[in-house]
């Protein structure tokens, strides 16, 4: 396509050089430019910027796009220097919201495939990525092959086609969903994060329904308060919800949330609550949960659908009951719905258990935040025979207020702490750990050596993971339950700037073969 074609009425300041090239392909990435392909230029940082830009013009870039106040705030126009041997007619664009523009650019090239493709967003702090994992096993139930698009990555079918960022970047969203379109599938479910929103990778989607899970603290280093984090998300609903080129777009909202219940004060469009209370659209009727798992009926949208699923607690009931309220909306039949849920046992790294020895029961949970882990205890209490045991700790270069609140949850909620090392990236492990401490503290804990933590209530502090996940082994006893937060479906760790090879799960297999 020509570049003026794809860039038509989004916003430019200034293009310099010829607005008709021939466009065959773009990339943010300066590595995968090839010749006749359009760049943007995304870096924040002005040297990376200019290095990107530079790489990207000599691998044969037709155009590139830049915002030039940041690439040159004292200079009226973007000046780029073209490499020798590439064509004198190489073109700028100067653009104040490259993503914007990148999201424009790209459902053109594309086709707009989310006109025909079915999209479902999800988001929310916590419960995304269960939410669409449910989905996809409902929706499949009645005979529809779906996508999903997520933290975990972007699977067209069973096939794994990308693994990156929660929220993909707009080339990235929009070639998955014109492959999925390709390939028969229909129906995709997204998640959508905050900074996804702030960015403009979502926004010329088109959604035929958004789902809110719920909110609580995360990503403050990124958005500066929880009112910002709460605006971003309610976006969806008011802005790129209602302006979606499909007929009626629905919001289906978690009614028990006070910020889901602002959402659904806000929003214009057809909306449906889901939540425990009885006063919503979707609630259960009768549920029991146990450390087997959840069973009971539902009411949703006048039906009443009988339930089984092997996830557990409370939280995970208000994640099938949202699934519940999108399917039944969209109408799928109830015994669909009611085969999905049995058939689905969750997302990888989410309540995820790990088989050591009888009558211990050790659980994998990516719950990173504090709502998070707030809600994975509280569901495990109640659950829990014996001693409930958390090993959890925090990243680095993120939010630093969450630390000690989540370690007065632990504290609050777990029989016995271990803290311990998460991805500690650029920090110094020992002050993220400091960090939490003081929350530990604060809520009354005292800390404790293994040989004393089988007789008392207190923390331990063991840096080294794989040391941390062995001591929770070796005090589990008969009733107990081991709960391995932060990491979840993660097989690496970030320490410095190295990937280390770690997965909780497998490291858990491992050391129950020495216990």
């Amino acid at each position: 396509m020509k570049l003026n074609e794809l860039i038509a009425g989004a916003p430019v300041r200034a293009i310099e050089g010829d607005a008709g090239v021939e466009i065959t392909g773009i990339s943010y990435d300066s590595r995968e430019v090839q010749p006749g392909k359009l760049f943007f230029a995304l870096a924040r940082d002005v040297a990376r910027k200019r290095a990107n830009l530079d790489d990207a013009l000599s691998r044969g870039a037709h155009a590139v796009v830049v915002d030039g106040r940041l690439w040159a705030p004292d200079e009226a126009r973007l000046a780029v220097n073209v490499p020798a041997g590439q064509p004198a007619g190489t073109t700028i664009v100067d653009a104040p919201r490259p993503r914007l523009l990148m999201g424009v650019a790209a459902a053109r090239f594309f086709g707009a495939p989310s006109e025909r493709v079915n999209l479902i967003g999800i988001t929310g702090t916590s419960g995304k990525t269960t939410t669409t994992y449910l989905l996809r096993s409902i929706f499949e139930a009645a005979g529809r092959p779906s996508g999903i698009i997520g933290t975990i990555g972007i699977f067209v079918r069973d096939e794994k086609m990308y693994h990156g960022l929660t929220t993909p970047e707009s080339v990235d969203f929009e070639s998955a969903l014109a492959r999925m379109e390709r390939d028969g599938v229909h129906d995709a479910f997204a998640e959508v994060s905050s900074i996804g929103i702030v960015e403009g990778r979502v926004d010329v989607l088109n959604f035929s329904a958004a789902i809110f899970t719920n909110l609580g603290r995360d990503h403050l280093d990124y958005h500066g308060n929880i009112e910002n984090y709460f605006a971003a998300k309610l976006r969806l609903f008011t802005e790129i919800l209602p302006k979606s080129s499909r007929r009626d777009p629905i919001a289906v909202v978690n009614g028990d949330d006070p910020y889901g219940r602002r959402i659904l004060a806000e929003t214009k469009v057809r909306k449906i609550s889901f939540g425990l209370d009885q006063s919503n659209d979707v609630h259960p009727i009768r549920v029991e949960t146990g450390i087997n798992g959840i069973r009971g009926t539902i009411r949703a949208m006048g039906r009443e659908i009988d339930i089984e699923s092997s996830m557990l607690g409370d939280f995970y009931l208000r994640n099938i009951l949202g699934a519940s309220a999108l399917s039944a909306a969209s109408g799928i039949d109830g015994s669909a719905v009611a085969e999905g849920v049995r058939r689905c046992s969750g997302a990888p790294g989410r309540m995820e258990a790990v088989p050591v020895r009888d009558g211990v029961t050790v659980l994998v949970d990516y719950a990173h935040k504090p709502d998070a882990l707030e809600a994975v205890l509280n569901t495990l209490r109640p659950l829990t025979r014996g001693r409930l045991v958390c090993v959890f700790g925090c990243g680095g270069d993120r939010d630093r207020g969450k630390r000690p609140l989540m370690g007065e949850i632990a504290a609050r909620l777990a029989n016995l702490a271990i803290l311990t090392s998460d991805n500690p990236r650029t920090e110094d492990p020992l002050k993220i750990i400091a960090d939490v401490e003081a929350g530990l503290k604060r809520a009354g804990l005292v800390r404790i050596d293994e040989a004393r933590a089988n007789d008392s209530h207190g923390y331990i502090v063991e840096p080294d993971r794989r040391g941390a996940i062995a001591i929770a082994l070796r005090l589990a006893r008969e009733g107990d339950v081991a709960i391995i937060a932060g990491k979840g479906h993660e097989d690496y760790q970030l320490v410095g700037d190295k990937v280390l090879k770690f997965d909780d799960r497998e490291v858990v297999r491992e050391l129950a073969k020495r216990t």
